[in-house]
Formats: C-alpha cells, sequence, structure tokens
C-alpha cells in the first residue's frame, strides 16, 4: 500500500501536479528539462532544435559577464517557444582575435598593444575566449550530436558573439552542413535579439542597446550604480563603446556617445520591443529557410 502511494506520487510530480510546475509548463523548452518522450515528439513534429551561443566576456563593471550567452539563451527560449520545439542548454563558448592597429586608435589606444576582443588592459576580470580552432571543433561536435546522434533535421543557431572570426567559423560550418541538402537548408545562425532595424545601425559594446535588452530578459545582471554617475564613459577605461566607433567614427575624445550611454538610456521596455520584433523576424526567416513553409 505504501509503495503504491509512492508511485502516485512520483507519477503526480513528473506531470507537475502537486504545486510543482515543470518548465515547459512555463514555456521553456531547454532540453535539458524535458523527458525523452517530449524530445522525441517535438523531433517528429517539426524536427527543429536550437543552440544558442556565446562566451563569458567583459561587459564593463556594470554587466554580468555571461551577457552574450545569457541574451542568446533569452532569445532561443523565446523561439523555442514560438515553435514549441527543444533548445538545447546554452554553450558558453566563443572565439575572438587580436584588434587591428587601426581599430585600436580609433577606441582610443595607441594601435600597437596586443589586445584581443574587450580584453582591455584596465579590465578586472579577463574574458573566456576559445582558440579559433576549439570553439569549431566544439560546434562542430554538437552538430554532429543534434544531426547524428539525437537525429534532428534542423538547427537554428542563435550566436550572442558578433566577433568576426566567430561570424566566419559558423558560415564554415553551416556550407559544410549544407552541402548536398536538397529542399532549403539545415543549419542557419542568427543573432539574438537584434532586429533588423537595429542591425542596419551600428551596434555598440555594453552600450544603451544592449543593456537594454538584457535588463528586460535577465535585469538581475545588469547594476547601472556600478559605472560613475557623471562624466563621460572613456572608452578604454569601461570597455564600453559605440558601434560608430567599431566603425573607425570615434569621438574626439574617445568616449560613448550620449545617446548609447547606459546610465542614461537603458530602458528595458525598449528591450523587450527590440526582442519581440527580432523573434518575428527570425520566425519569419526559419519557416523559409529551414522549414520551407
Amino acid at each position: 500500500m505504501r509503495a503504491r502511494r509512492q508511485g502516485k506520487s512520483a507519477a503526480a510530480r513528473s506531470a507537475g501536479a502537486e504545486g510543482i510546475v515543470r518548465p515547459i509548463q512555463k514555456g521553456d523548452w531547454n532540453l535539458a528539462y524535458l523527458f525523452p518522450e517530449e524530445i522525441a515528439a517535438a523531433r517528429a513534429r517539426i524536427g527543429l532544435v536550437i543552440l544558442p551561443i556565446a562566451p563569458v566576456e567583459w561587459h564593463g563593471p556594470h554587466i554580468a559577464m555571461g551577457c552574450d550567452n545569457l541574451l542568446a539563451h533569452a532569445f532561443a527560449r523565446e523561439l523555442a517557444k514560438e515553435f514549441r520545439c527543444p533548445y538545447y542548454p546554452p554553450l558558453v563558448v566563443g572565439t575572438e582575435r587580436e584588434r587591428q592597429p587601426e581599430m585600436l586608435k580609433s577606441i582610443g589606444f595607441k594601435g600597437n598593444e596586443f589586445i584581443e576582443g574587450m580584453d582591455f588592459p584596465g579590465n578586472s576580470v579577463a574574458s573566456g575566449y576559445y582558440r579559433e580552432e576549439v570553439f569549431a571543433a566544439v560546434v562542430r561536435d554538437t552538430l554532429d550530436i543534434l544531426f547524428g546522434r539525437m537525429k534532428f533535421r534542423r538547427v537554428l543557431i542563435v550566436n550572442g558573439h558578433g566577433a568576426v572570426n566567430q561570424k566566419e567559423v559558423l558560415n564554415r560550418l553551416c556550407s559544410e552542413f549544407n552541402a548536398g541538402v536538397s529542399g532549403g537548408k539545415r543549419v542557419m545562425w542568427v543573432y539574438p535579439g537584434f532586429p533588423d532595424a537595429l542591425l542596419d545601425q551600428s551596434i555598440g559594446h555594453a552600450d544603451a542597446a544592449e543593456a537594454s535588452m538584457l535588463a528586460a530578459s535577465f535585469p538581475e545582471c545588469l547594476d547601472l550604480s556600478r559605472l560613475p554617475k557623471g562624466g563621460r564613459l572613456k572608452n578604454t577605461a569601461f570597455a564600453v563603446v559605440d558601434g560608430e566607433t567599431f566603425d573607425g567614427s570615434p569621438t574626439p575624445d574617445r568616449t560613448v556617445r550620449l545617446k548609447h550611454d547606459p546610465r542614461k538610456h537603458t530602458d528595458a521596455e525598449q528591450g523587450k520591443r527590440y526582442l519581440a520584433d527580432a523573434v518575428k523576424e527570425a520566425v519569419r526567416e526559419v519557416k523559409r529557410t529551414l522549414l520551407g513553409k
């Protein structure tokens, strides 16, 4: 009699009864939280799995270092909810290269320094960049797992890191895995939370736009009080850089433009709008490119 009661209790817990709400009941399709039958059913129905990727990286003193991965995670979660498909547990991995002299000068350095990505000399903690070949191997193995072992038919990569060499690796892997595929593609990648209207502009780093998206999805990982209250934000001092500077048009004093200053223009509601617009655009592109709809 006792064993029967225990069995019923276990069954009730697995169904989300007795006050336990499972993540999927809240719209979170993280594959790690799903039972095998749920994964198999979604695979049979749509064949799609989403893979969020981004490294641990310095984002100024005001933003948690997992920012890129957190945004990729949030975007993957929203897309998975739309498609009712699993998303793979986020891969905390990414790569970078040394910045070129002209870029260093635009930011405010002399131009002869060796600086990888956003690891400026004044940062208190370095970023978790992997060597390019290691990053490529990790992503390739993960795609082999998703396609070869887990038998998904389509993979959408949500790439939270904009390094040139990271994008090149993903482009090469997409070409490799799409070769010989008839009827469209089986793998593609998108940015998280950046709608076309924002991508048409220059994208900064740890600026108001990125802070707004984080405020909309993981507000506990943003603390603007960690930045100085007054004065302009010097690029080299905080590794906060606006998109125009990345494009080679810095301000004369090499500071963040006021319109991109996260202290003045971080807006969670705007971040939600960015995310919602980007989800709609990504859904349309995935239906057209991967699902043939």
